[in-house]
């Protein structure tokens, strides 16, 4: 049997290993200190992920129909009623019904806009106050436009927003649809129409060829206005087929009404 014979470990095998044993450390060392800077580094949503779901994607890069669907649904449900407190009056507040006043729908809209959109609470406007405040916008009319009588849809956006200062857009071929999303951020909508086909009877007949209300609100079965065109125009209700049939806006080459242009003025602060 041979004797056991212990080797001995030379300084060059030594060192070897040594070196070994640093280069697993700082291996070790360096994947902690990475583990611990991701840990400190904030994830970034994107859209999907903000909803819960993953980002998947068809074929084209559109997302799947399981997403559109969880998309649609995480929108909030627009309501089915809907009557912003937007304070009224009608156009002859005092009852007197001279051509100036036959003619102040504009202002009156313009006005009913302005009261919601400052915070006004009132339910009915002061006689007092509308009077001069018509008056004031009739004096800006006749200042900036050179009239004040029979004014556009554009000269009436213009008229809001030079005299009160609040944003306005007027937008043509407009939906129901439409309507709804500018109320549903508590949009104020001016509706131009001809006030001769919508069957308001609070009107003296005929009524007027050319007329401005305020669309306050809606339900299932339709819009509901605040009319100036009578004292009884409070939450008065239309259709939107009635008020859109007779939607309209003024043509001053002709002098009338162009019944073909369907314009709505969306007024906001």
């Amino acid at each position: 049997m041979d004797d056991f014979k212990i080797s001995k470990i030379t300084p060059h095998k030594k060192s070897s290993r040594v070196m070994f044993f640093f280069f697993i450390a700082a291996i070790i060392f360096v994947a902690a200190a990475f583990y611990y800077i991701n840990s400190k580094t904030p994830i970034v949503l994107n859209y999907n992920d903000q909803l819960g779901m993953s980002a998947t994607t068809t074929g084209n890069g559109r997302l799947s129909s399981q997403n559109q669907a969880l998309i649609a649904t995480s929108t909030p449900a627009e309501p089915s009623v809907l009557n912003l407190p937007i304070p009224f009056t009608s156009q002859a507040p005092t009852a007197n019904w001279d051509l100036a006043h036959n003619e102040d729908c504009e202002e009156a809209s313009a006005l009913m806009a302005n009261t919601y959109l400052t915070g006004n609470t009132n339910v009915v406007l002061a006689a007092s106050q509308v009077e001069t405040e018509m008056n004031n916008l009739n004096n800006w009319e006749d200042s900036h436009l050179g009239y004040h009588l029979d004014t556009t849809a554009a000269e009436t956006a213009q008229m809001i927003q030079g005299f009160y200062g609040l944003q306005t857009k007027v937008f043509t071929d407009y939906t129901l649809q439409d309507i709804k999303n500018q109320l549903n951020q508590n949009h104020v909508v001016i509706l131009p129409v001809n006030g001769q086909i919508i069957g308001n009877p609070n009107y003296t007949q005929p009524g007027p060829i050319y007329h401005m209300l305020v669309v306050r609100g809606y339900t299932a079965n339709g819009l509901v206005t605040n009319d100036s065109g009578t004292r009884r125009g409070q939450n008065y209700p239309y259709t939107f087929e009635t008020l859109h049939n007779a939607g309209a806006d003024w043509d001053h080459n002709t002098n009338t009404i162009d019944q073909t242009k369907k314009v709505m003025i969306v007024v906001w602060k």
